[in-house]
């Protein structure tokens, strides 16, 4: 199953006539959505894309990867470390599977276990009231700002000080670290686009620009990594696993109890890290991983409620009653009361349905099928096996009526109910983001903190006429900012420029 293939071009002229209906650069998930949609495709399809990229499988039902004799989780396919490699390094978690994978991932899950999740609420109150205060001036003067740029801000500095346990003030005074790590997302942009992606002299300049931004955050994070280590050895102390102060207390805890055991503490010195090193690439992932995909939700997010007023008064009247008029003191003195937010959970829950930030790319054993209409489809042989997330969100037999903006679907009689399969904004098919507990945490204090007193409005909007595509009619409200671009995943096009009222 797929789109009309060509002996000569494969699908590349059908993906070509398909990224022409959307502007530039859109993340690919939207191709597939909209493949889907134009040609009435079910459960499955194939895209031969050579000689640009490899063949791809696109699941757009989760039941076929779930019910298929395959490991759970599939492989990662060396195409993600490919892509992700240019801003993290080789190497990285999102990239890794099997023993190594789980490794990773069980070193990190006491950093994002509830109990500590809920005991950094005071440092996301923290943050989010200097934000308050980067609203307040933008309000009074009327500027145009760019929210995904604020909201990156705010979002970075509350992950550096779960990973570092350290302040860095990109909000006040700015951080080379955020600056350097926004500079190589930005550089992964118009990598759809073959006449950028293939086009040589392009991409000298951009891996020679890459190399520098790369050199120049490497030498950033040893300095700090170096730093904590000369300290714990001085302390003589290995980094408690069950309640960590840092994350990078928990990476770095295999070296202190090596040191440790070695009896001499001076040798710390001598420690180096290599760009492979899981220091390095975990202290990058997560600071980059951590606050990109917020970023990317809560300004859709905030687009989103720029034309739904009632949807922000609702919210702010279930905070008030939940919270209470002292927002702050409740969040610091109880932060258990986040989890008491049903509406604003499924507000934000209705945005990532609508703009999900991507999906993995797998690859199955060898002879690995999935059974789809009486009928055994290979998913082996090399192929990128995606579950399109996107596609699944705007499904109109699995969520009715998909391009409306409305959050009591996630509520009372109508609540969705067909599995966490069917809701793939923090990953799926045996594979979750480690960190979902702490992203949900942080997308909700942001909103507690902001919707009661800030009303937005999108600047420059160009709605369309008419809808460019078959998948969304969002583009007749907000115009072009709804196709997402690539970035890490997808995310905001053109900065999400805003201004911001005080709300009387």
């Amino acid at each position: 199953p797929g789109p009309p293939h060509s002996w000569l071009f494969g699908h590349l002229k059908v993906l070509r006539e398909i990224a022409a209906l959307m502007p530039p650069n859109c993340h690919p998930q939207l191709y597939y959505t909209e493949i889907t949609h134009r040609y009435n495709i079910q459960g499955i399809l194939y895209l031969d894309l050579w000689p640009i990229g490899p063949g791809t499988v696109v699941i757009t039902d989760p039941k076929l990867i779930e019910l298929a004799p395959v490991p759970k989780p599939l492989t990662v396919h060396p195409q993600a470390d490919k892509f992700l490699s240019l801003m993290v390094g080789k190497g990285c978690i999102a990239a890794l599977s099997g023993g190594l994978w789980k490794k990773m991932h069980n070193a990190m899950s006491p950093a994002f276990s509830p109990t500590h999740v809920r005991n950094l609420t005071g440092v996301m109150v923290d943050e989010a009231v200097v934000f308050r205060s980067q609203l307040e001036k933008l309000s009074a003067i009327g500027k145009i700002f760019s929210m995904e740029e604020a909201l990156s801000k705010v979002l970075f500095d509350i992950v550096a000080r779960v990973v570092f346990n350290a302040p860095l003030h990109t909000q006040t005074t700015g951080s080379q670290v955020h600056a350097d790590l926004r500079g190589l997302v930005n550089l992964a942009r118009q990598e759809t686009d073959i006449r950028v992606a293939y086009n040589p002299v392009i991409q000298i300049s951009r891996r020679w620009r890459r190399r520098q931004v790369v050199k120049r955050l490497e030498s950033s994070l040893l300095d700090r990594i170096y730093n904590r280590l000369e300290f714990l050895l001085s302390q003589g102390a290995v980094p408690s696993r069950q309640n960590p102060t840092s994350i990078l207390d928990l990476i770095l805890r295999e070296y202190v109890e090596g040191l440790n055991n070695i009896g001499d503490k001076s040798q710390g010195e001598h420690v180096k890290l290599s760009k492979t090193d899981d220091a390095l690439i975990l202290s990058r992932i997560l600071l980059l991983g951590g606050h990109s995909t917020s970023t990317n939700a809560l300004s859709y997010l905030f687009m989103l409620l720029s034309k739904a007023p009632d949807i922000m008064e609702k919210m702010h009247k279930e905070h008030v009653e939940v919270l209470g008029t002292h927002l702050q003191t409740t969040l610091r003195t109880n932060p258990e009361t986040l989890r008491k937010l049903p509406y604003t959970e499924a507000v934000i829950k209705e945005s990532l349905r609508l703009f999900p930030s991507g999906s993995s790319l797998h690859q199955g054993p060898p002879g690995a099928t999935v059974y789809h209409n009486g009928q055994h489809f290979p998913i082996d042989n090399d192929l990128v096996v995606t579950t399109n997330g996107h596609g699944i969100h705007n499904d109109p037999s699995t969520y009715p009526d998909p391009t409306a903006f409305r959050p009591e679907r996630w509520l009372g009689p109508d609540k969705f109910s067909l599995g966490s399969g069917y809701f793939r904004s923090f990953g799926g098919d045996g594979r979750s983001c480690p960190g979902q507990g702490m992203g949900m945490s942080m997308l909700k204090v942001i909103v507690v903190m902001t919707v009661g007193s800030y009303a937005f409005e999108c600047a420059g909007l160009k709605p369309n006429l008419k809808p460019r595509t078959l998948q969304t009619d969002l583009d007749v409200t907000f115009g072009d900012i709804v196709f997402h671009q690539l970035g890490l995943e997808g995310r905001p096009r053109d900065g999400m420029m805003m201004t911001v009222k005080k709300r009387t």
